[in-house]
Protein backbone atom coordinates (compact mmCIF):
# COMPACT_ATOMS: atom_id res chain seq x y z
CA UNK A 1 0.00 0.00 0.00
CA UNK A 2 2.80 2.41 0.94
CA UNK A 3 5.55 0.75 -1.12
CA UNK A 4 5.63 3.55 -3.70
CA UNK A 5 6.10 6.28 -1.10
CA UNK A 6 9.50 7.67 -0.20
CA UNK A 7 10.39 7.76 3.54
CA UNK A 8 9.66 11.50 3.60
CA UNK A 9 6.28 11.04 1.88
CA UNK A 10 5.44 8.21 4.27
CA UNK A 11 6.44 10.41 7.21
CA UNK A 12 4.24 13.29 6.07
CA UNK A 13 1.30 10.95 5.41
CA UNK A 14 1.58 9.43 8.89
CA UNK A 15 2.22 12.79 10.61
CA UNK A 16 -0.96 14.22 9.07
CA UNK A 17 -3.13 11.13 9.52
CA UNK A 18 -2.23 10.67 13.19
CA UNK A 19 -3.45 14.04 14.57
CA UNK A 20 -6.39 13.91 12.15
CA UNK A 21 -7.56 10.62 13.65
CA UNK A 22 -7.02 11.97 17.16
CA UNK A 23 -8.98 15.03 16.17
CA UNK A 24 -12.01 12.92 15.26
CA UNK A 25 -11.64 10.65 18.32
CA UNK A 26 -13.96 12.78 20.51
CA UNK A 27 -16.87 11.64 18.33
CA UNK A 28 -16.17 8.04 19.34
CA UNK A 29 -15.49 8.77 23.01
CA UNK A 30 -18.63 10.90 23.20
CA UNK A 31 -20.55 7.60 23.16
CA UNK A 32 -18.57 6.39 26.19
CA UNK A 33 -19.41 9.27 28.53
CA UNK A 34 -21.77 7.06 30.55
CA UNK A 35 -18.85 4.91 31.71
CA UNK A 36 -16.08 5.64 34.23
CA UNK A 37 -13.00 7.29 32.73
CA UNK A 38 -10.53 5.01 34.51
CA UNK A 39 -12.32 1.93 33.20
CA UNK A 40 -12.32 3.29 29.66
CA UNK A 41 -8.60 4.03 29.89
CA UNK A 42 -7.84 0.49 31.06
CA UNK A 43 -9.89 -1.04 28.25
CA UNK A 44 -8.22 1.22 25.68
CA UNK A 45 -4.74 0.06 26.64
CA UNK A 46 -5.65 -3.60 27.09
CA UNK A 47 -7.50 -4.08 23.82
CA UNK A 48 -5.04 -1.94 21.90
CA UNK A 49 -2.38 -4.44 22.98
CA UNK A 50 -4.54 -7.41 21.97
CA UNK A 51 -5.50 -5.87 18.62
CA UNK A 52 -1.98 -4.75 17.69
CA UNK A 53 -0.31 -7.99 18.75
CA UNK A 54 -2.83 -10.11 16.87
CA UNK A 55 -2.52 -7.98 13.76
CA UNK A 56 1.27 -8.02 13.93
CA UNK A 57 1.47 -11.81 14.05
CA UNK A 58 -1.26 -12.10 11.42
CA UNK A 59 0.96 -10.08 9.09
CA UNK A 60 3.83 -12.49 9.77
CA UNK A 61 6.01 -9.90 11.48
CA UNK A 62 6.35 -11.66 14.83
CA UNK A 63 10.07 -12.32 14.33
CA UNK A 64 10.75 -8.57 14.66
CA UNK A 65 9.31 -8.65 18.16
CA UNK A 66 11.65 -11.41 19.27
CA UNK A 67 14.60 -9.60 17.68
CA UNK A 68 13.77 -6.43 19.61
CA UNK A 69 13.41 -8.33 22.88
CA UNK A 70 17.03 -9.50 22.57
CA UNK A 71 18.28 -5.90 22.70
CA UNK A 72 18.46 -4.63 26.28
CA UNK A 73 18.90 -1.05 25.10
CA UNK A 74 15.74 -1.16 23.00
CA UNK A 75 13.78 -2.87 25.76
CA UNK A 76 14.89 -0.27 28.30
CA UNK A 77 13.90 2.54 25.95
CA UNK A 78 10.50 0.96 25.35
CA UNK A 79 9.98 0.51 29.10
CA UNK A 80 10.67 4.21 29.60
CA UNK A 81 8.29 4.99 26.72
CA UNK A 82 5.59 2.78 28.25
CA UNK A 83 5.93 4.61 31.59
CA UNK A 84 5.75 8.01 29.86
CA UNK A 85 2.68 7.23 27.77
CA UNK A 86 0.95 5.74 30.81
CA UNK A 87 1.79 8.93 32.74
CA UNK A 88 0.32 10.96 29.88
CA UNK A 89 -2.89 8.94 29.81
CA UNK A 90 -3.20 9.08 33.61
CA UNK A 91 -2.62 12.84 33.77
CA UNK A 92 -5.30 13.32 31.13
CA UNK A 93 -7.65 11.07 33.11
CA UNK A 94 -7.04 13.01 36.34
CA UNK A 95 -7.56 16.33 34.56
CA UNK A 96 -10.85 15.30 32.97
CA UNK A 97 -12.05 13.49 36.08
CA UNK A 98 -11.39 16.53 38.29
CA UNK A 99 -13.20 18.90 35.97
CA UNK A 100 -10.08 20.47 34.41
CA UNK A 101 -11.10 19.74 30.82
CA UNK A 102 -9.82 23.03 29.42
CA UNK A 103 -6.49 22.44 31.16
CA UNK A 104 -6.24 18.91 29.74
CA UNK A 105 -6.82 20.26 26.23
CA UNK A 106 -4.20 22.94 26.84
CA UNK A 107 -1.66 20.18 27.48
CA UNK A 108 -1.86 19.18 23.83
CA UNK A 109 -1.56 22.82 22.79
CA UNK A 110 1.81 23.12 24.49
CA UNK A 111 3.03 19.66 23.39
CA UNK A 112 4.11 20.84 19.90
CA UNK A 113 6.16 23.71 21.36
CA UNK A 114 7.87 21.33 23.79
CA UNK A 115 8.50 18.77 21.05
CA UNK A 116 10.02 21.39 18.74
CA UNK A 117 12.24 22.69 21.56
CA UNK A 118 13.42 19.18 22.46
CA UNK A 119 14.06 18.45 18.80
CA UNK A 120 16.40 21.43 18.59
CA UNK A 121 18.18 20.52 21.85
CA UNK A 122 18.42 16.73 21.54
CA UNK A 123 18.62 16.20 17.78
CA UNK A 124 20.18 19.56 16.83
CA UNK A 125 17.29 20.31 14.50
CA UNK A 126 17.34 23.77 12.98
CA UNK A 127 14.60 26.20 12.08
CA UNK A 128 14.79 28.58 9.15
CA UNK A 129 13.48 32.13 9.29
CA UNK A 130 9.99 31.03 8.34
CA UNK A 131 10.15 28.29 10.97
CA UNK A 132 11.15 30.72 13.71
CA UNK A 133 8.38 33.09 12.67
CA UNK A 134 5.88 30.22 12.72
CA UNK A 135 7.11 29.19 16.18
CA UNK A 136 6.72 32.73 17.48
CA UNK A 137 3.19 33.09 16.16
CA UNK A 138 2.19 29.65 17.49
CA UNK A 139 3.62 30.55 20.90
CA UNK A 140 1.52 33.73 20.95
CA UNK A 141 -1.54 31.61 20.17
CA UNK A 142 -0.76 29.21 23.00
CA UNK A 143 -0.25 32.11 25.44
CA UNK A 144 -3.63 33.54 24.43
CA UNK A 145 -5.19 30.13 25.05
CA UNK A 146 -3.53 30.11 28.48
CA UNK A 147 -5.67 33.07 29.53
CA UNK A 148 -8.61 30.66 29.81
CA UNK A 149 -6.91 28.84 32.67
CA UNK A 150 -7.06 29.58 36.37
CA UNK A 151 -3.73 29.35 38.18
CA UNK A 152 -0.65 27.31 37.26
CA UNK A 153 -1.63 24.55 34.76
CA UNK A 154 0.33 21.73 36.41
CA UNK A 155 -1.66 18.94 34.77
CA UNK A 156 -1.40 20.58 31.35
CA UNK A 157 2.37 20.87 31.75
CA UNK A 158 2.57 17.21 32.77
CA UNK A 159 0.43 16.15 29.81
CA UNK A 160 2.48 18.16 27.31
CA UNK A 161 5.88 17.35 28.79
CA UNK A 162 5.28 13.61 29.19
CA UNK A 163 4.14 13.31 25.57
CA UNK A 164 7.02 15.43 24.25
CA UNK A 165 9.63 13.42 26.15
CA UNK A 166 7.87 10.25 25.01
CA UNK A 167 8.24 11.34 21.38
CA UNK A 168 11.96 12.04 21.90
CA UNK A 169 12.60 8.73 23.66
CA UNK A 170 10.86 6.71 20.98
CA UNK A 171 12.53 8.63 18.17
CA UNK A 172 15.94 7.54 19.52
CA UNK A 173 15.05 3.84 19.47
CA UNK A 174 15.97 2.19 16.20
CA UNK A 175 12.97 -0.09 15.93
CA UNK A 176 10.05 -0.55 13.58
CA UNK A 177 7.22 1.76 14.69
CA UNK A 178 4.68 -1.07 14.63
CA UNK A 179 6.91 -3.46 16.62
CA UNK A 180 7.79 -0.80 19.17
CA UNK A 181 4.15 0.07 19.72
CA UNK A 182 3.21 -3.60 20.21
CA UNK A 183 5.97 -4.14 22.77
CA UNK A 184 5.04 -0.97 24.67
CA UNK A 185 1.40 -1.97 24.84
CA UNK A 186 2.33 -5.48 25.97
CA UNK A 187 4.22 -3.89 28.87
CA UNK A 188 1.19 -1.79 29.84
CA UNK A 189 -1.50 -4.43 29.24
CA UNK A 190 -0.87 -6.64 32.34
CA UNK A 191 -1.28 -3.61 34.64
CA UNK A 192 -4.52 -2.62 32.94
CA UNK A 193 -5.80 -6.21 32.98
CA UNK A 194 -5.08 -6.45 36.70
CA UNK A 195 -6.89 -3.17 37.30
CA UNK A 196 -9.96 -4.34 35.36
CA UNK A 197 -10.02 -7.61 37.30
CA UNK A 198 -9.80 -5.60 40.53
CA UNK A 199 -12.67 -3.36 39.43
CA UNK A 200 -14.82 -6.33 38.38
CA UNK A 201 -14.42 -8.57 41.41
CA UNK A 202 -13.58 -6.14 44.23
CA UNK A 203 -15.05 -2.70 43.47
CA UNK A 204 -18.13 -3.89 41.59
CA UNK A 205 -18.31 -7.09 43.69
CA UNK A 206 -20.49 -9.05 41.29
CA UNK A 207 -22.73 -6.10 40.47
CA UNK A 208 -21.00 -5.23 37.22
CA UNK A 209 -19.26 -6.78 34.25
CA UNK A 210 -15.68 -6.95 33.03
CA UNK A 211 -16.87 -5.26 29.80
CA UNK A 212 -18.12 -1.93 31.18
CA UNK A 213 -21.87 -2.40 31.80
CA UNK A 214 -21.95 -5.96 30.42
CA UNK A 215 -24.17 -5.14 27.45
CA UNK A 216 -23.27 -5.97 23.87
CA UNK A 217 -22.85 -2.22 23.34
CA UNK A 218 -20.40 -1.99 26.21
CA UNK A 219 -18.40 -4.95 24.90
CA UNK A 220 -18.22 -3.58 21.35
CA UNK A 221 -17.19 -0.11 22.51
CA UNK A 222 -14.55 -1.49 24.89
CA UNK A 223 -12.99 -3.57 22.11
CA UNK A 224 -13.26 -0.76 19.56
CA UNK A 225 -11.51 1.65 21.90
CA UNK A 226 -8.35 -0.41 21.44
CA UNK A 227 -8.36 0.23 17.70
CA UNK A 228 -9.13 3.92 18.15
CA UNK A 229 -6.20 4.16 20.59
CA UNK A 230 -3.55 2.15 18.76
CA UNK A 231 -3.83 3.14 15.09
CA UNK A 232 -3.10 6.90 15.46
CA UNK A 233 -0.31 6.12 17.95
CA UNK A 234 1.48 3.91 15.43
CA UNK A 235 1.12 6.62 12.80
CA UNK A 236 2.47 9.15 15.33
CA UNK A 237 5.67 7.13 15.75
CA UNK A 238 5.94 6.54 12.02
CA UNK A 239 5.80 10.27 11.34
CA UNK A 240 8.38 11.03 14.04
CA UNK A 241 10.71 8.39 12.64
CA UNK A 242 10.99 9.94 9.18
CA UNK A 243 10.49 13.65 9.94
CA UNK A 244 12.02 16.20 12.30
CA UNK A 245 10.07 17.08 15.42
CA UNK A 246 9.83 20.67 14.24
CA UNK A 247 7.70 19.36 11.35
CA UNK A 248 5.56 16.81 13.21
CA UNK A 249 5.16 19.26 16.10
CA UNK A 250 3.50 21.89 13.90
CA UNK A 251 1.39 19.25 12.14
CA UNK A 252 0.10 18.07 15.52
CA UNK A 253 -2.01 21.24 15.68
CA UNK A 254 -4.35 19.49 13.24
CA UNK A 255 -5.59 17.60 16.31
CA UNK A 256 -6.88 20.50 18.46
CA UNK A 257 -8.07 22.30 15.33
CA UNK A 258 -10.34 19.41 14.37
CA UNK A 259 -11.44 18.98 17.98
CA UNK A 260 -12.43 22.64 18.04
CA UNK A 261 -14.48 22.32 14.84
CA UNK A 262 -16.18 19.13 16.07
CA UNK A 263 -16.82 20.59 19.52
CA UNK A 264 -18.47 23.71 18.10
CA UNK A 265 -20.43 22.16 15.22
CA UNK A 266 -21.47 18.81 16.73
CA UNK A 267 -21.49 19.34 20.48
CA UNK A 268 -22.46 23.01 20.71
CA UNK A 269 -19.39 24.12 22.66
CA UNK A 270 -18.61 27.82 23.01
CA UNK A 271 -16.18 29.48 20.63
CA UNK A 272 -14.93 32.45 22.65
CA UNK A 273 -12.65 35.29 21.60
CA UNK A 274 -9.58 33.55 23.05
CA UNK A 275 -10.24 30.64 20.70
CA UNK A 276 -10.56 32.98 17.72
CA UNK A 277 -7.20 34.63 18.44
CA UNK A 278 -5.40 31.45 19.53
CA UNK A 279 -6.43 29.35 16.54
CA UNK A 280 -5.91 32.30 14.21
CA UNK A 281 -2.30 32.43 15.38
CA UNK A 282 -1.86 28.67 15.12
CA UNK A 283 -3.28 28.43 11.60
CA UNK A 284 -1.16 31.41 10.56
CA UNK A 285 1.87 29.61 11.99
CA UNK A 286 1.04 26.53 9.90
CA UNK A 287 0.89 28.70 6.79
CA UNK A 288 4.28 30.23 7.61
CA UNK A 289 5.80 26.78 8.16
CA UNK A 290 4.35 24.84 5.24
CA UNK A 291 3.08 27.25 2.57
CA UNK A 292 5.53 27.72 -0.24
CA UNK A 293 5.63 31.19 -1.70
CA UNK A 294 5.82 31.40 -5.50
CA UNK A 295 9.17 32.45 -6.84
CA UNK A 296 9.33 36.03 -8.01
CA UNK A 297 9.72 36.66 -11.68
CA UNK A 298 11.66 39.72 -12.66
CA UNK A 299 11.22 41.52 -15.95
CA UNK A 300 14.38 42.03 -17.90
Amino acid sequence: MFSNLSPRQLGYSAAIASPALWGFAPIFFHFLTAFALDEILAHRALWAAVFMTGLYFLLGEGAKLFAAIQSRKQLLGLMVGACLVTTNWTAYLVAVGSGHIVESAFGYFIYPLMAIALGMVVFREKLGRRGWLALLVATIGVLIKATQLDGMPYLALLIGASFAVYAVVRKQINIDAFAGMVLELLMIAPVMLGYLVYLTFIIKAGQGSFFLDGSSYGMIMALASGIVTSVPLVLFHLGNRYLHLNITGFLFYINPSLQLIIGVLLFGEDFVWQDVLAFGCIWTALLFQFARLPKRKYLR
